[in-house]
């Protein structure tokens, strides 16, 4: 009988996220080398430290560089949030620094935020224009998770400050630490995989040299556009000039109000394409509970999840071709609009 290998689950990692579990391990040596007095403890910490950055470069290969925007938003929030607390004599002159410096690591984590979606616009473009496929990875606990490494960078500096000046127990700096330290990982790999990627063991739909020309595409339509165009679009934001919303596609051809299935009246179901966006009007039975959508050989009313049509016997697909952008996925996918 073979013997169960304690190190399957390591070998069954791709070697991308290999990497990522030795950059976090090689943080968590730093800030380990940091909170003790052992002689060899400041080499240590930053060689561990320099380690941890230069394993990112394989654990995250096409975002590595916001290890910098995060670096500076760690220095900015340390620095303004323990002068003060060093210096409390001083403290109403080290007061603006703090403000200073605080403003400054939100406008950085700004930054980062700005730069994230753009990229991740650049990508769904690029792909879109050349017929690829670009999957959508959700931002919002991304989001949650950056500013939740935010607080805990300050927490960790009020922990250091009762640490190094009143001698109090170092277990909240290095729970802080940690769980910073267990978040980088996270805010590195949702861009990551939202729109880069390199190696056997995630190959991009979409490459990064395109990624970067749809990127100066998108900034250069932004920044170069004439005075009366931002004239107009300003009159639209302030609502002095008011275009009717576009209808959204139909699924299904006008005149058609009964189920044909159990024959009962029809209600109109609005919903976004999980990769253009775009909102489509979707025909929907309450009685049922199905889905009716126009065959894509006769079109006819036929339901959505059945196998072939009930008038022309069609082989039906899971996935619906969107009217607008043409891309087939699967109506679960589709959220409210």
């Amino acid at each position: 009988m073979d013997e169960p290998n304690p190190l399957a689950f390591w070998d069954r990692l791709p070697p991308r996220y290999r990497y990522a579990v030795l950059a976090t391990l090689a943080l968590l040596g730093s800030v380990a080398a940091g909170a003790t007095d052992f002689r060899w403890a400041t080499p240590v910490w930053a060689i561990a430290g320099l380690g941890a950055a230069f394993l990112c470069l394989y654990a995250f290969p096409s975002v590595w560089r916001y290890l910098i925007h995060l670096g500076l938003i760690y220095v900015f929030m340390a620095l303004g949030t323990v002068l003060p607390l060093f210096y409390l004599d001083l403290a109403p002159l080290f007061f603006g620094a703090l403000v200073l410096l605080h403003i400054l690591a939100v406008l950085t984590a700004f930054n980062l935020i700005k730069d994230v979606n753009l990229s991740r616009r650049a990508y769904h473009l690029a792909a879109a224009r050349d017929g690829k496929e670009a999957p959508y990875v959700p931002m919002g606990l991304w989001l949650l998770a950056l500013v939740l490494w935010m607080v805990l960078v300050d927490l960790s500096m009020w922990g250091f400050s009762s640490w190094a000046q009143h001698g109090a127990s170092k277990a909240g700096y290095l729970a802080s630490e940690v769980m910073i330290v267990l978040l980088i990982p996270y805010i590195l790999d949702v861009p990551e995989r939202a729109f880069g990627g390199k190696g056997a063991d995630f190959r991009p739909r979409v490459s990064l040299a395109e990624v970067g020309a749809e990127t100066k595409k998108v900034v250069k339509k932004l920044v170069t556009r004439s005075p009366k165009e931002a004239s107009a679009a300003a009159v639209r934001r302030k609502g002095l000039l008011r275009r009717p919303p576009a209808a959204p596609p139909r699924t299904m051809p006008e005149g058609v109000k009964a189920c044909p299935a159990c024959g009962s009246d029809l209600r109109q179901d609005v919903r976004r394409c999980p990769e253009c966006y775009k909102a489509n009007e979707f025909a929907w039975c309450p009685v049922s509970e199905h889905y009716i959508i126009a065959c894509p050989a006769c079109g006819r009313p036929t339901v959505y999840g059945e196998d072939r049509c009930r008038h022309c016997g069609h082989g039906l697909a899971v996935e619906y071709a969107c009217p607008s952008c043409g891309r087939a996925t699967p109506l679960s996918r589709w959220g409210r609009a």
